[in-house]
């Protein structure tokens, strides 16, 4: 029977050996897509950006401030600049779109003013650098924000009624 035994183990194996071993050829995996639907983002001014009259320094300098959140007007520096009872305001925003999405806000750091050759420089700032929208995804949401900023004023200042106008973007985070 051991003579048997081996013969039939040595068979086996030869058997074994000549047969090709199956290899994979194929795989599969699933995989999932997603995607997210959401309303479009809008934009609306609800203010313009209103530093008021200001009354130049007879000495030294100033800058004048607007508060980006409170909308607020001020006076910094050493100078004489005076204000005047004028209407002053922030730039304030609306912002639409779908519920629960944040967003980025997007002001130029500076933009000029001018009245004829003449130019004043305008520092601007955000009430928030993001937002969030109210709401839940699938209903509409809304939110705000201010834009404020400031200008050097000093003797030098030549008089005149001065405007221009800056780009604010809103983008879905």
């Amino acid at each position: 029977m051991g003579a048997y035994f081996k013969r039939g183990a040595a068979l086996a194996l030869l058997a074994g050996a000549s047969t090709p071993l199956l290899a994979q050829t194929t795989a599969s995996q699933s995989t999932t897509g997603t995607t997210k639907i959401v309303q479009a983002i809008t934009l609306t001014k609800t203010t313009d950006l209103a530093f008021g009259t200001v009354v130049k320094p007879a000495t030294g300098a100033n800058s004048v401030v607007i508060d980006a959140t409170t909308g607020a007007r001020t006076l910094t520096g050493a100078g004489t600049a005076a204000l005047t009872t004028s209407t002053t305001s922030r730039a304030a925003f609306s912002v639409g779109g779908e519920g629960a999405q944040t967003f980025s806000i997007t002001v130029p750091a500076t933009f000029n003013m001018t009245s004829g050759a003449n130019s004043l420089t305008v520092t601007l700032t955000t009430s928030a650098a993001t937002g969030t929208l109210s709401g839940a995804l699938g209903a509409a949401g809304t939110a705000t924000f201010g834009v404020g900023g400031s200008f050097p004023i000093a003797t030098t200042t030549v008089s005149g009624s001065y405007t221009g106008t800056f780009t604010t973007t809103v983008t879905y985070n």
